[in-house]
């Protein structure tokens, strides 16, 4: 093995090749740039979290889900697992509003129904639900929150919603 490799030992000296944030952050934007338009200009890349079904404004501290703006289309990919890859053209998107708590900050956008897969509870019962799976599901709405107000993606994505007059 070379020292270039990256390996996790397990007990049982059972080998796995550690996976990174950064390197998912990566495959991320190689699969996101893969399925530009053409004419599409990348304005801005960076994190935030998908909050639309789960989590709050606190969640976008954690930052896992990888994000792209262009002059067209808001592209993001949650948890960095490239099976979940959505996009949304931001001239599709009907409102924009925005919220922040101290440093937090978000972006709600109401628009069409986006359908991509996303995790969903395996099981229900009555009000139990428990359990992963993946189905593909459409929202009519999509929240992201971001570590701070000023990212270089927040900034152009409020920039973008702004030349449409959305906010």
């Amino acid at each position: 093995m070379s020292s270039g490799d990256r390996t996790l030992v397990q007990p049982g000296d059972a080998t796995l090749p550690t996976v990174t944030l950064r390197d998912r952050l990566d495959a991320s934007d190689a699969l996101v740039r893969g399925h530009l338009d053409a004419d599409e200009r990348v304005l801005a890349i960076g994190r935030c979290e998908d909050i639309s079904e789960r989590g709050g404004l606190d969640s976008g501290g954690a930052a896992w889900t990888y994000i792209m703006v262009t002059h067209r289309k808001l592209r993001w990919v949650p948890r960095s697992d490239l099976r979940f890859e959505a996009s949304l053209d931001l001239d599709s998107i009907n409102a924009a509003s925005e919220t922040s708590r101290g440093h937090r900050y978000a972006i709600a956008l109401k628009h069409p129904p986006v359908s991509h897969l996303r995790w969903v509870p395996a099981h229900r019962f009555l009000i139990f639900q428990w359990g992963n799976a993946v189905a593909s599901t459409a929202l009519s709405h999509t929240e992201l929150a971001f570590s701070r107000r000023d990212t270089q993606a927040a900034t152009t994505l409020r920039e973008q919603l702004a030349l449409r007059k959305l906010l």
